[in-house]
């Protein structure tokens, strides 16, 4: 069997496939990479999460901050991003205190808990206070097991598609990047898992070109529905992971 880098050519081509379906969600609706690739991606080869999945999610992340970047509401940003520092320092401490898994439960309720209140009560509103609690939710559970979307989502679900997948975007591209940086210091992220995010990459660019034909069938209304079904199935699968 041919290998590249220790990985068997049938794992990439596999791991590359389920990327692009990751990618695909995530260029269209705003979020769903993480979701959706990281179950997959541990069947396949546990080795390629979170540290190699989250390194080749940076550049997915940056292009959809890039393209809509009109949409980008500089203020919201710095807030989320000021939560998500805080958070991502918080997953990286517990990294070494805490097995992820005992945590994993905690927030699948509490996102399920803010997806039906999002689903049944008003309008969620985006105000400081939401921005520094998604933002940090999103990177404790980011650093910890890989997946940052559910609750910075939840704060944008009610927002233009244009604007939740810019603000999305830019979150994201520095959200993985610190994560990566934060599974660095931890001594969880080296050369190996460097080389296994560089072979992801293929599969993030094939998902990003086909997007576009996702994307158009995508409205507020779509969008909302879309962000609370991701975030409810996410939480579902963490429960029953």
């Amino acid at each position: 069997m041919d290998v590249i880098a220790g990985l068997p050519v049938t794992t990439i081509i596999l791991a590359n496939l389920v990327m692009a379906l990751g990618a695909a969600v995530q260029a269209s609706v705003g979020l769903g990479l993480a979701l959706l690739v990281v179950p997959l991606l541990a069947l396949i080869d546990v080795r390629l999460i979170p540290g190699p999945m989250l390194f080749a999610s940076v550049g997915l992340a940056a292009i959809m901050a890039h393209r809509e970047r009109s949409s980008i509401d500089r203020r919201q940003l710095f807030l989320s991003l000021a939560g998500l520092l805080g958070g991502t320092l918080i997953g990286a401490f517990c990294l070494g205190l805490v097995a992820p898994a005992a945590l994993t439960k905690l927030f699948a309720v509490l996102i399920l808990a803010a997806v039906l209140v999002s689903a049944f009560a008003g309008e969620l509103r985006v105000t400081l206070g939401t921005l520094l609690a998604g933002g940090g939710a999103a990177g404790i559970m980011g650093t910890m097991i890989g997946i940052h979307g559910p609750p910075i989502a939840l704060v944008f679900q009610n927002a233009e598609p244009a604007r939740a997948r810019s603000m999305l975007g830019a979150f994201f591209a520095v959200g993985y990047t610190t994560s990566v940086i934060a599974l660095a210091a931890a001594g969880q992220f080296g050369r190996r898992e460097l080389t296994f995010g560089f072979l992801l990459l293929p599969g993030v660019f094939i998902g990003y070109l086909t997007a576009p034909f996702f994307a158009r069938f995508l409205d507020r209304k779509r969008l909302r529905i879309a962000i609370l079904v991701i975030a409810g199935t996410s939480a579902i699968l963490l429960l029953l992971r």
